[in-house]
């Protein structure tokens, strides 16, 4: 009689477990990489600091900065507009979030002045995920209540955005007029330093461009005694597109230096400005 194996309870036991675990490990591929199980996290929407938007009625509106009073659930927003020659209309700001975009918010204006603005959205809890501030431009005879959804809409000239994920925590104790002003003249002076830098770094471009020309020029003027005559056409020829080219460039260096003049005494007013606020 042929005699039968026994297999050990232990081996079933081990192969029992080491199934189960595959199946966890598949399982957990499947499921924790399905979008269709795990929902992912939302993009980051928010304006970009100091990037001029330009609005449908001609203006610009440019965010400074934004930041989020977490004690005071306070958000506190600095922007500039830049209205259009001949733009009547008065600037009215509401914030909404993300969850509840139907329902619009008032906006407190801390600051106006020279068409700068400091505004304060108040009772932001910490969870706000994303909101945006809705800026409108309204007749001085319009009330934004009274208007239907479809006029509401055609004065709305535009959005700031938010992001709870990325918005800067400051303290917003301090509502003092003089720190506003001060503030934007930072603002301003940081800008003009940006501006200025790019403006000398475009002289010292058109100076090297001027004596490469200069190079070429000298090279080719040396080389017309050793050319034949026809050679000689076509080489003074070159000279002379040179030399015309070298003129525009002169030119242009010479915008430029006047720029860079007007920027650095901007730059000085400013910090003359600056140290003033700071006394």
């Amino acid at each position: 009689m042929r005699r039968q194996t026994r297999r050990r309870l232990t081996q079933n036991v081990s192969r029992f477990y080491l199934g189960l675990g595959v199946f966890f490990v598949i399982g957990f591929l499947f499921f924790g990489t399905s979008s269709f199980f795990f929902a992912e996290e939302a993009p980051v929407n928010e304006t970009p600091i100091n990037e001029a938007i330009r609005l449908s009625n001609g203006e610009t509106v440019t965010l400074h900065a934004s930041s989020y009073d977490t004690e005071a659930k306070t958000i506190r927003i600095r922007l500039s507009l830049d209205e259009a020659p001949g733009n009547t209309n008065d600037h009215l700001f509401r914030y909404v979030y993300k969850a509840r975009p139907d329902s619009e918010k008032e906006v407190m204006v801390l600051y106006d002045r020279n068409d700068q603005y400091v505004l304060e959205l108040k009772d932001v809890p910490s969870d706000f995920d994303q909101l945006a501030v809705r800026i409108y431009g309204l007749d001085e005879s319009q009330s934004i209540d009274k208007l239907t959804s479809e006029e509401r809409e055609n004065g709305l000239l535009t959005s700031l955005y938010a992001d709870h994920r990325t918005i800067e925590q400051a303290n917003h104790s301090s509502s003092d007029e003089t720190t506003f002003t001060r503030q934007f003249v930072e603002d301003e002076l940081a800008q003009t330093e940006r501006q200025l830098e790019k403006a000398q770094q475009s002289v010292e471009a058109q100076h090297q461009q001027i004596k490469r020309l200069d190079r070429d020029q000298e090279e080719l003027e040396g080389e017309l005694p050793y050319l034949s005559l026809d050679e000689q056409v076509e080489q003074e020829k070159e000279i002379f597109d040179l030399g015309r080219k070298r003129d525009e460039l002169t030119l242009e260096l010479e915008k430029l230096e006047q720029s860079v003049k007007a920027l650095e005494e901007k730059h000085e007013k400013l910090r003359v400005r600056l140290r003033e606020l700071s006394i």
